[in-house]
């Protein structure tokens, strides 16, 4: 029992050592001479450290704290890049037609100007979208600006019609309607469809949007001559030949001088804009003849106003012989339209009958006179705004007494028909051969049904009969 508290008690001292030694290595401060050793600290007890048979059996093993697992961000599937949207001109020639431009829309020009980037803000968001989605560049919405100056209802002296001065062979080539009835030259819509799809097939043709450009104002064509006659494909070299029209060649610099301005108005003058706000429409299909007053009471509008997002119809119905048409309805409106759609009343028009075409020497009352309609009436089923009409304008002839819905008249009734006879007045340039093409009717029957001979002379002003059918 002794020696084991003599052990014991020597166990005491040794740790009192140990544990004097260890305070004071800690608190000297080590001299400039003597070189300082880094420990590598551990975590084991003192007791393991002096006894290195402590704690290797008889210890409880170390349990490792608990950690709270870090969520992880989902793993999202990276995005195919969208390609770039193709350039329309990657470089600008530094041509001094191009600054005359500039200054005619600055300064000669600004007034007009100013109109036309005021209303381009109206479809040039759907021009630009529709183009990104076919693949083309975007600036090609610039040339409406030089075409028509962003106005659907643009008409030119040589018959183009639309933002896109579509001509009517132009139009009907890429799909849309142009008759009597409906031009949908005038719908933003369609023709925006139709004028993209018209410069992709021009660049493809050319591998050249100058060429294509120059090609949508003289016609591919005379492109292609011009081309081949002076042997190079570069636009800006065969403008400063004779190969193409001056209005050709000066189609290109316009275009990008208005683009230049369009782009950043404020730096050439244009500080005042009043921009005309982005139509947003929808586009409704009909498969049936309606009237426009139908249709625009169904979107609780007037028909002025109906005709600011339709101007592609130029009568008082849609057309009655084409199986479906589009109509472009207000977006806020398309809801409540597309409900009433299905209730909206047929038209009634006959599309059998024929209309009447102007001759020399007619006037409004005499041909509300010589068929029998009043005047008023006339004048609206035709949608008249002024009382002159043109040689060959065609016009149509509302059946006498109408009430209601407007009905066109009946072939028989179509032209002054008494007792068998047509009571005709000549015109210049009528001739019987011309006469009986027109009533459908022969030389021989009229020269029977007047008494006349086949050498008598048609005097302007007189009066012949011609047989009814």
């Amino acid at each position: 029992m002794n020696s084991l508290n003599r052990t014991l008690g020597g166990v005491g001292a040794a740790l009192a050592l140990a544990a004097l030694s260890a305070c004071a290595t800690q608190g000297a401060s080590p001299s400039a001479s003597t070189p300082v050793v880094q420990v590598k600290k551990t975590t084991q007890p003192i007791l393991a450290r002096i006894f290195p048979f402590i704690g290797h059996k008889n210890a409880a093993p170390s349990v490792p704290p608990k950690t709270t697992p870090v969520p992880q961000p989902p793993v999202v599937a990276a995005l195919p890049e969208k390609p770039p949207a193709p350039v329309l001109f990657s470089t600008l020639p530094d041509d001094p037609s191009i600054q005359l431009y500039i200054d005619y829309f600055q300064y000669a020009d600004h007034r007009r100007f100013k109109e036309w980037l005021e209303r381009s803000h109206e479809y040039l968001p759907y021009i630009q979208q529709t183009f990104r989605e076919m693949g083309l560049p975007e600036d090609l919405a610039y040339v409406s600006l030089i075409e028509s100056g962003f106005s659907a209802r643009a008409y030119s002296r040589t018959g183009a019609a639309g933002l896109w001065q579509f001509m009517r062979g132009t139009g009907v080539k890429y799909g849309l309607k142009v008759n009597w009835w409906i031009d949908q030259r005038r719908d933003p819509i369609l023709a925006t469809r139709s004028a993209g799809q018209y410069l992709k097939d021009l660049h493809d043709e050319f591998d050249s949007w100058e060429l294509a450009l120059a090609a949508y104002n003289a016609g591919e064509g005379r492109v292609a001559n011009a081309v081949s006659r002076v042997g190079t494909k570069d636009y800006w070299k065969l403008r400063k030949t004779r190969a193409f029209s001056s209005e050709t060649r000066n189609y290109v610099p316009k275009m990008i001088a208005a683009m230049t301005i369009a782009k950043d108005p404020a730096k050439y003058g244009f500080t005042d804009l009043a921009y005309h706000p982005a139509v947003v429409v929808r586009q409704e299909e009909i498969h049936r003849s309606v009237e426009i007053r139908a249709l625009a009471k169904a979107m609780n509008m007037s028909v002025s106003e109906f005709l600011v997002y339709n101007p592609q119809f130029i009568r008082w119905a849609t057309p009655p012989r084409l199986p479906s048409v589009t109509v472009n309805v207000p977006a806020e409106a398309a809801e409540e339209f597309a409900k009433r759609l299905a209730g909206l009343p047929v038209s009634g028009v006959n599309p059998d009958v024929p209309v009447y075409r102007v001759e020399s020497g007619d006037s409004l009352w005499s041909i509300a006179h010589r068929f029998h309609v009043p005047l008023r009436e006339l004048v609206a089923v035709n949608r008249l705004k002024s009382r002159h009409l043109r040689l060959r304008q065609k016009l149509v002839i509302p059946e006498t007494g109408t009430r209601g819905p407007v009905r066109i008249a009946s072939r028989s009734s179509y032209r002054h028909v008494s007792a068998g006879w047509i009571d005709h007045r000549i015109r210049r340039g009528d001739s019987l051969s011309l006469l009986a093409h027109h009533y459908r009717t022969s030389v021989r029957e009229i020269l029977a049904k007047n008494h006349l001979r086949s050498s008598r002379i048609l005097r302007v002003g007189d009066h012949i009969m011609i047989p009814s059918r």
